[in-house]
């Protein structure tokens, strides 16, 4: 256990310097590393089949946390009907498509409409690790920034709501029709999101009760678990309950420290007044406002460093699933199925891309959306690169599912793809619009 904790600490790290120094995206390193190393030591088993799914579901919510953190809830509103539709008219309408698609391109496989549902379910849902890992290395437009990142999270909450409440039933016989997917998904979004801002609540008023970083850092971590674990035990969409318990959470915890920078910003420009004028205030006002000062500076710098170890955590359950991938699907398995890959990986690539544009088409007709352009488009397309919310999917398909492997093999060999594919062409892209970007982000800071 150790050595395999030693080998996870060591391939984050080796990633996480490379994307500093090399701009490389660290998902492609990760994979890369966690591919040669399985290679190297075979004989090294980091986990059991029997406690892998358990182990990869207990991940969850700490790979939502992190994110769900960099969201603020004035930038959600502004931005809501934008992320409505890239995030749950877009997945639900992509699912039709590769319905369609897949009843032509898959006819052989003789696949059933859950078996197909829970496919695209697993092949839409985005990773808004990787997004953010390539976003923090560059300069882009913070509108931009809140579509890519929050468009990932929510598709994640719909892509597993699809899956959880509608394929896998209709797998296990279960007949579901219009009205019933209605209903459903009405019932399951209303009593999470119910659920996540109770416990989100629930989460400030303990947040209150402490000063200590640790046990403010604890607390998000409860928080997170709890809506999850309560979500679940009733039934419900545990990844949407969290996304909602830890926004709740930081919108109310971030107006406190909002107004802790506000005070320290007066009380420096208290000092620098005195420092200039000279003027001469009393021994116990100067002491007093220094310490103050001290101790404000110092709660909002524990704040920021308790959001760098819940990225880091998250980055190091990455990287446990994308090692976790190559002793699911061996090379030869990826080699047999080359054919369904590359065929998933275009219908994806080809509905995501159809999607964003009619995206770009209506945000340039409303005023309630954020308008865009081809250049945000096409940051849009390639910012859909897969990871681990899928793997997570593949362990909940029921047992004996006779196309098993087959579904390893697509889901794995897509995550692959995009990993190296989109993220490759979304750090070319970015690079490219280097200077435009810059522009628009010194418009948004003027």
């Amino acid at each position: 256990m150790i050595i395999t904790l030693l080998l996870l600490l060591s391939i984050l790290f080796v990633s996480i310097e490379t994307q500093k120094y090399l701009k490389i995206p660290s998902p492609i390193t990760l994979i890369t590393l966690s591919y040669g190393f399985y290679y190297s030591f075979p004989e090294m088993v980091l986990f059991s089949e029997e406690s892998f799914a358990e182990l990869v579901l207990f991940l969850i919510p700490i790979l939502i946390t992190a994110d769900a953190l960099q969201l603020k809830l004035e930038d959600l509103k502004k931005n809501a009907w934008s992320l409505f539709y890239l995030a749950l008219v877009s997945v639900a309408i992509s699912v039709i498509f590769g319905i369609i698609t897949a009843n032509t391109f898959f006819a052989s496989y003789h696949l059933s409409m859950g078996a197909i549902i829970a496919l695209f379910a697993m092949v839409l849902a985005t990773d808004p690790v990787s997004v953010v890992s390539v976003f923090s290395s560059f300069k882009v437009p913070h509108k931009l920034a809140i579509l890519a990142e929050g468009e990932s999270l929510f598709n994640d909450a719909t892509a597993l709501i699809i899956f959880m409440f509608i394929a896998i039933p209709m797998m296990n016989g279960v007949e579901i029709g219009a009205m019933d997917i209605a209903i459903v998904s009405v019932k399951v979004i209303t009593f999470s999101v119910v659920i996540g801002l109770i416990v989100g609540y629930l989460g400030v008023l303990l947040m209150r009760l402490t000063q200590d970083p640790m046990s403010e850092l604890v607390l998000i971590l409860l928080t997170a678990y709890g809506a999850f674990e309560l979500a679940e035990h009733f039934h419900m969409a545990g990844l949407l309950a969290v996304i909602v318990a830890i926004i709740t959470l930081n919108t109310i915890t971030q107006k406190s420290f909002d107004q802790t920078a506000k005070r320290i910003k007066q009380a420096r420009n208290i000092v620098n007044r005195t420092n200039r004028s000279k003027k001469i205030f009393s021994t116990g006002f100067m002491s007093g406002l220094t310490r103050k000062l001290s101790s404000d500076v110092s709660s909002v710098e524990r704040h920021k460093q308790n959001l760098n170890y819940v990225a880091v955590l998250a980055l190091l359950a990455n990287t446990f699933l994308f090692m976790s991938m190559a002793s699911i699907v061996h090379i030869d398995l990826l080699v047999k199925y080359q054919r369904e890959i590359l065929l998933m990986f275009l219908i994806t690539t080809v509905i995501r891309a159809f999607m964003m544009g009619t995206f770009g088409i209506l945000s340039n007709i409303s005023k309630q959306m954020t308008d865009i352009g081809f250049r945000w488009w096409s940051v849009l397309l390639f910012a859909g690169i897969k990871g681990g919310l899928s793997i997570v999917m593949l362990q909940m398909l029921p047992h004996g599912f006779a196309h098993k492997e087959l579904f390893e093999a697509i889901v794995i060999g897509v995550i692959l793809l995009s990993t190296f594919v989109y993220a490759l062409i979304l750090v070319g892209i970015i690079l490219v619009n280097k200077k435009a970007f810059s522009s628009e982000v010194a418009q948004e800071h003027p």
